[in-house]
């Protein structure tokens, strides 16, 4: 099994994203039988889409997980869909603002997660980490990244969660292995 791990760069007022360096650590890493292939997406909403088409043209994953900073929350949350919506008073890194626009005229107004989120929250919680369903990704550029990945991901599927900024890198690290190995033990990704 191949598995896609994406992060972040930093953003806004956030000096460093936790994102950014599992997805880095991630690369290359077996867990659980599974290969972990680590991106970092740049936090803009174009550039996300350049990056990913990138990530799954070279690492063709059977399972995609996501994850991005959520800073006001306050324990891991798997997220249930991806809006068809850019939305944010706050630019990205290219600084680029969006102001309700559509990701994709032609998409869904919702798309949702392909992996089995009740599961794994399941397996995190058995894990003994502190974490919540959330049902919807927020309207800025992790969202964005998660819709297309949905869209664009073919027979892979995909899931994002949210991470709080006081996150330790190892409790972030036991978390995707906690997930990659629930992946990995039910020899598919449904």
């Amino acid at each position: 099994m191949r598995v896609l791990v994406t992060g972040f760069t930093p953003f806004g007022k956030h000096r460093s994203n936790p994102t950014e360096r599992l997805a880095r650590e991630a690369d290359g890493r077996r867990v659980g039988g599974a290969l972990l292939a680590g991106r970092v997406l740049p936090t803009e909403f174009r550039g996300c889409d350049r990056a990913l088409d990138s990530a799954f043209r070279e690492t063709r994953p059977d399972a995609v997980l996501m994850f991005g900073l959520a800073a006001d929350r306050k324990r891991l949350a798997l997220e249930c869909v991806a809006l068809n919506v850019d939305h944010s008073a706050k630019p990205d890194n290219a600084g680029r603002r969006a102001w309700r626009r559509p990701i994709d005229r032609r998409g869904p107004t919702v798309v949702e997660a392909t992996l089995p989120v009740d599961r794994l929250h399941s397996a995190l919680r058995r894990a003994g980490m502190a974490v919540a369903v959330s049902y919807h990704a927020g309207t800025y550029v992790c969202n964005h990244a998660f819709y297309r990945a949905v869209r664009r991901a073919g027979r892979a599927r995909v899931g994002f969660i949210h991470v709080p900024k006081g996150i330790s890198p190892r409790r972030l690290r036991r978390a995707l292995a906690v997930l990659v190995r629930h992946l990995a033990r039910r020899g598919n990704t449904r």
